[in-house]
């Protein structure tokens, strides 16, 4: 029986750490890649005698030149996790330009990079599954979110597309809109988080949501429930809510 192997970015911590190590659990063989070559060994070592299941590479995700290399390295996967990313909580009342960009860069077009570098071979095998790392950011305006939140909204737009050529192809496009999970980045901010949940509750959760055909899925179920209708309302409405009970 063959081995499933998933290609995961922004695998040395947070959600990325957490399914990778779940997917090993389920005998997967992971392809790890993260900036952060230290953190990945960390990962594979924690492991024990499952580490040869995880194969990590060094590689940033803006780097397209070093991903077209690990694919042509590599087969094709059965899955691309597409999660690498960065959060920075910002006062849009001050200069904020080049986290800006960073965030477009990392964010948004490290995304594009790593799709376009490892589309290929997967559209050759006419199969495989795609899964964009979004957030309940990309939905509404949230504060502190301005660099981070359109990045995020940009990234569900792209999935909402790309799924219509891809699916003629033989390829699950899925996209994860997480709300609030305890990652390094949601460490940074200084006010109340609803639903807040553990990373390896999160890869749980998108671990048994590859298998439905869902489109978008989203947890915690509660708050992304809630999160939904909110962003229905009249702007107007939910400007105040957020201003009384986030800001």
């Amino acid at each position: 029986m063959k081995q499933n192997t998933a290609i995961i970015t922004g695998a040395s911590e947070g959600i990325g750490a957490a399914l990778t190590k779940l997917l090993i659990q389920y005998e997967w063989k992971v392809i790890g890649l993260s900036r952060n070559l230290e953190k990945l060994k960390l990962l594979q070592n924690s492991l024990l005698t499952n580490k040869h299941f995880l194969k990590i590479y060094a590689c940033d995700v803006q780097d397209f030149v070093k991903l077209k290399s690990i694919a042509k390295k590599n087969a094709p996967p059965d899955l691309l996790f597409l999660n690498a990313g960065i959060y920075l909580p910002i006062d849009a009342s001050k200069n904020n330009l080049e986290h800006y960009k960073q965030h477009c860069l990392i964010n948004y077009l490290g995304v594009i990079n790593s799709y376009e570098a490892f589309l290929p071979r997967m559209i050759s095998t006419k199969k495989g599954h795609i899964i964009i790392m979004s957030s309940i950011s990309g939905w509404i305006g949230l504060p502190k979110a301005a660099a981070y939140g359109p990045t995020k909204a940009a990234l569900r737009s792209f999935a909402q597309s790309i799924r219509y050529d891809l699916t003629l192809k033989g390829i699950k496009v899925q996209v994860c809109s997480p709300g609030f999970v305890e990652t390094p980045a949601t460490s940074l901010n200084d006010f109340y988080m609803p639903g807040l949940m553990k990373a390896d509750d999160a890869a749980k959760i998108i671990y048994n949501q590859m298998k439905s055909n869902k489109f978008e899925f989203s947890f915690p179920l509660n708050f992304s429930i809630f999160m939904k209708i909110f962003s229905m309302l009249p702007d107007k409405l939910t400007s105040l809510l957020i201003k009384k009970f986030i800001c």
